[in-house]
């Protein structure tokens, strides 16, 4: 079940971005750094799916993600996420509905998260929704979403571009962020040094509702390197996953 939630998770992720500017130090980033919570809307009726792919080790996985704003009462606002492998399969789906304070889009640490959560319900399949297991919860792991700010993260501004997708051509704004770290790592008692590098590209626009996503993408690439190792012998593990949006509805006013 948390496999098709981590997929919503990771659509989530890029529809935060914001494009003008350096992002405010106390904004908390979701998942990817450099992309920040406070740009959500969660206005009831919005709704977006996307096709979410993710290549890792040769292997390819795709699953579809929809997100709706269901009706909001005072002070709080009603999230559903639907998702399951794609094609869309809804005997092998999961829904989950989450009751939030609507100051969740402000929140600056992942500590002010957990307070913001009101209620969660899940469904799999087409059975009835129920309240997660003790365990289900766990698994949800809302700390390891929130990252601390990437310190030496380069960001870039990107042209103006249109950007095809299922649900219409749309012009789009466009960041990229990458960064790189380095560390030092004990293999079978071989000093190695091990660099991760990752680079995240959002485009967004004003007329998809809640966070503008159009298409985004996430580029990891790891290599470690030793005294022993053969010149040309060390190969880089690389994953990527990209999002794209395949339909939305977006209320009026």
């Amino acid at each position: 079940m948390m496999r098709f939630t981590r997929a919503l998770l990771f659509c989530a992720v890029f529809a935060a971005a914001s494009l003008g500017g350096a992002a405010p130090s106390r904004a908390v980033d979701f998942l990817v750094p450099g992309i920040a919570l406070r740009t959500v809307s969660l206005v009831p009726g919005a709704r977006v799916s996307y096709l979410v792919v993710s290549s890792s080790f040769g292997a390819v996985d795709s699953s579809y993600v929809e997100l709706r704003v269901l009706k909001s009462a005072k002070g709080d606002v009603r999230l559903e996420v639907f998702s399951s492998p794609y094609p869309r399969k809804a005997a092998e789906s999961v829904t989950v509905r989450l009751r939030l304070l609507d100051r969740v889009t402000a929140i600056t640490s992942p500590a002010e998260f957990s307070p913001c959560l009101l209620e969660m319900l899940i469904r799999e399949g087409t059975g009835a929704f129920r309240a997660p297991t003790a365990r289900e919860r766990d698994e949800f792991d809302v700390e390891a979403l929130f990252l601390p700010p990437g310190e030496g993260a380069v960001r870039t501004p990107l042209e103006t571009a249109a950007i095809s997708t299922p649900a219409g051509v749309f012009r789009c704004e466009g960041v990229r962020i990458a960064q790189r770290s380095s560390r030092v790592v004990n293999l079978g008692g071989v000093r190695a040094e091990r660099i991760d590098e990752e680079t995240s590209t959002v485009r967004l626009s004003s007329k998809v509702p809640f966070w503008g996503l159009v298409k985004a993408t996430v580029e990891k690439r790891s290599t470690t390197k030793s005294s022993l190792a053969r010149p040309g012998a060390v190969s880089p593990r690389t994953t990527s996953t990209e999002s794209t949006l395949l339909s939305f509805r977006k209320p009026r006013g």
